[in-house]
């Protein structure tokens, strides 16, 4: 599951193919590919090939003309009007090879906005933001982080009130943090820096606080409120696992959780949790790993698109999940106001 959109529309990646839907993931058509050799052609036939080789798609941004932005390991692409496959996009004055996204962000006037992500850990060289107002055709650099200072970025996101970016980092020691980063991109702070509960991959606009899952191997993992003017944080929740996901549908908020194991992350079933004010979480549904070892063939996890939309249809889709891996689901739930009350319905 990619990417949400108001009135009903939502984006789905299968291998290296996007699929539209537009009433709310009942029906789906091919809409876009992503250029590929004819060896990762052939291993994208068997799901268990592509998950050991990360053949998937991994980020996708949508422009107000319809444009698709698209992110995998090997690079951005970009659709062309008339034509399926995309076309790689271009990067001027980069220098050193580029990590690709794990993330797109749409800001104000249609400008594509990302940093880099990479989960290599023999040296730090420095992390990159990359911008584009060329409707992704070509990308310079926005802002470059000191090597060391962050290890990468998990996500951008615009603050419609404030004006601002929310950058997110990882991952540890020092690393982590949750900064702003001015609308013009020129200037840039850290907001918290330096703890595993900084460790954010999507958040929530409450409009005075953000909400968040934390994603993190070293500590139990929590929905955390974090102030904006002064960095304070709250537990709101103990999660069962490390949250990479979360998506706002309608009045619900949803976040997922991975399995990812460690010393205090115990559960063997990723979770979804839905909250009506991002305050109060109830878990409604878990899936067992798979028998498939996590490290090569990946964690488990419940996966939720990005963006938000105002239907209140869940939709989301299963990996390295014991009879779910690979399938997309839309359910919808009977979530009230009132903490500790939980149904959905598939």
């Amino acid at each position: 599951m990619l990417l949400v959109r108001p009135g009903g529309a939502c984006y789905l990646g299968r291998g290296h193919s996007v699929y539209r839907s537009n009433d709310d993931g009942a029906s789906w058509t091919r809409v876009a590919v992503i250029p590929q050799s004819v060896l990762r052609r052939t291993a994208g036939v068997s799901r268990l090939a592509s998950r050991l080789l990360r053949y998937e798609l991994r980020a996708l941004a949508e422009l107000s003309d319809g444009t698709l932005i698209a992110a995998n390991r090997q690079g951005v692409f970009r659709s062309v009007a008339g034509a399926e496959v995309m076309i790689p996009a271009q990067f001027e004055g980069a220098g050193q090879s580029v990590s690709p996204p794990m993330t797109l962000t749409v800001g104000p006037r249609d400008r594509i906005l990302w940093g880099e992500y990479s989960t290599k850990t023999a040296h730090a060289p420095p992390v990159r933001l990359f911008v584009s107002d060329k409707g992704g055709a070509t990308f310079q650099v926005a802002r470059v982080f000191e090597g060391g200072s962050i290890r990468h970025v998990h996500n951008i996101q615009f603050d419609e009130q404030l004006r601002h970016y929310w950058v997110l980092a990882g991952d540890h020691d020092h690393e982590p943090g949750i900064g702003r980063l001015s609308e013009d991109l020129k200037d840039f702070d850290w907001v918290a820096k330096g703890q595993q509960q900084y460790r954010a991959v999507q958040v929530f606009d409450l409009g005075d606080s953000l909400i968040y899952g934390t994603d993190t191997e070293r500590e139990k993992n929590a929905v955390i409120r974090l102030e904006k003017k002064t960095g304070r944080v709250e537990r709101l929740q103990e999660l069962d696992g490390s949250c990479i996901y979360g998506c706002r549908f309608g009045g619900i908020y949803a976040l997922s959780t991975s399995i990812e194991p460690s010393l205090v992350n115990l559960g063997r079933e990723a979770g979804l949790w839905l909250s009506r004010d991002a305050m109060h979480w109830t878990r409604v549904f878990g899936a067992a790993k798979d028998r498939w070892h996590a490290a090569y063939f990946q964690f488990g996890s419940i996966v939720l698109p990005r963006g938000e939309t105002d239907r209140e249809t869940i939709l989301f889709s299963g990996q390295a999940l014991r009879g779910i891996d690979g399938r997309a689901f839309r359910a919808t739930a009977a979530l009230e106001h009132k903490p500790g009350d939980r149904s959905i319905a598939s």
